[in-house]
């Protein structure tokens, strides 16, 4: 594998975790938008936020031989849409495994500012390297056209440095290589891939076989709909595209800031995927192959619409009479939300019956809480909802492109 060379700007100390983290900046004057990488940190006493525009320095996407035509395009890892590492994990006793769940969104986060997902895909059965679905990096793009890897990063261990972290799992914990600091291979790993060390600090560690990195969330993290919440949105230009049989991806380059260039071979013959990022947002795409050229125009990415519960069981809760709920949500495309609540009772849960008229039971329920980063709330009184009931709560939030997204919550009165 070809060997690249990062600007390594700083490192700094971490308190209680590893000795210490190197953290790579690749300057560029856009954000998001130029041909090299953009990463930027900061903290604050809960959390660090890892800003990128999610394109490495590297090479992307030669290797590939299951394909399904996806390509990269700048994300906006920036801001509120930051990735956010917990800097004093909390330990679970009831750890999330990849082999049986998190088939969505990123599992943690390398150090260059790349997402790093589930080995497995989303349908919860593929193995994504043993796939050739990865390019040499062991990464590939998403429905949203977002570069991501689904291996341990090894390589950055050549710019931090060997026995330095290469990632940070979502759960806080780090991410090690093949081997700990002194450089000895790890023993008494478990079946997350992590043990603690001589100090008693967690961590994970990379191999060569299934789960490849941190093989789930052994500290505490929130699960929603089989993703770890919150992390950033991505924006998709473009609907996302089906696999291309026989394609094989042997070249990419970026020849200009915010022009990109796909080459795969295909029935012995070269075709190319050139497209720009223009000044407007849009992206111009043109597919060449030896018929000719078309060209595609499409709009400037809009950051999907996205609910998350705050409860567990994927929106199914369970409450005491009395007991009121907060709905939180969060989407940086959103511009506004409903202010009513639907409200059915049922029974078996299965079959809800017409709105609830007469119990009383989330008249209390407050509107969306005003806008403070795109997030909202609302809390629901169940104060006289019915011992022994389900009630089904829609909920709405809108877009200024005037698409809506809903999301549902059920809950159970004990």
């Amino acid at each position: 594998m070809m060997k690249l060379r990062f600007n390594r700007a700083t490192a700094f100390r971490l308190t209680g975790a590893a000795s210490l983290l190197a953290v790579l900046v690749v300057s560029s004057p856009q954000r998001g938008t130029s041909q090299t990488s953009y990463f930027k940190w900061h903290e604050d006493e809960n959390f660090y936020y890892i800003e990128s525009n999610g394109l490495p320095t590297h090479k992307m996407m030669v290797g590939i031989t299951q394909w399904q035509q996806q390509v990269p395009i700048p994300q906006d890892y920036t801001g509120e849409n930051a990735w956010r590492v917990p800097k004093h994990p909390v330990w679970s006793d009831k750890p999330v495994n990849v082999r049986s769940a998190l088939f969505s969104g990123a599992i943690a986060v390398a150090l260059n500012g790349i997402p790093i997902f589930n080995p497995i895909k989303v349908d919860g059965k593929t193995d994504t390297f043993a796939a050739g679905e990865l390019d040499e990096y062991g990464a590939h793009c998403g429905r949203a056209d977002d570069y991501h890897y689904h291996m341990p990063p090894i390589f950055l261990e050549d710019m931090v440095g060997k026995g330095n972290p290469i990632a940070y799992a979502l759960d806080g914990y780090l991410v090690y290589g093949y081997n700990e600091p002194d450089g000895k291979a790890p023993v008494g790993l478990d079946e997350y891939n992590g043990h603690k060390d001589a100090k008693g600090v967690y961590h994970y560690h990379s191999t060569k076989t299934f789960p490849y990195l941190n093989g789930g969330e052994h500290g505490v993290v929130k699960v929603i709909k089989d993703a770890i919440v919150p992390q950033p949105w991505t924006a998709a230009a473009r609907t996302w595209t089906k696999m291309l049989p026989g394609a094989v991806i042997t070249g990419f380059t970026i020849p200009r800031p915010n022009y990109f260039s796909l080459d795969y071979t295909m029935n012995k013959a070269h075709h190319f995927i050139n497209y720009t990022y223009n000044d407007d947002g849009s992206y111009t795409f043109n597919f060449v192959d030896p018929e000719g050229t078309k060209t595609e125009q499409y709009p400037a990415p809009h950051v999907r619409l996205s609910g998350y519960l705050n409860g567990n069981n994927g929106g199914n809760i369970k409450v005491a009479a009395g007991q009121p709920v907060i709905y939180s949500w969060g989407s940086t495309a959103a511009t506004g939300a409903s202010t009513t609540v639907q409200v059915y009772k049922s029974s078996d849960n299965e079959k809800p019956t017409n709105p609830v008229a007469n119990d009383g039971c989330g008249i209390a329920s407050g509107p969306y809480a005003p806008f403070i980063g795109k997030f909202g709330a609302t809390k629901i009184a169940t104060k006289a909802c019915q011992s022994g009931y389900t009630y089904k709560y829609t909920f709405t939030a809108s877009g200024a492109d005037g698409k809506f997204v809903s999301d549902d919550l059920t809950v159970t009165v004990m």
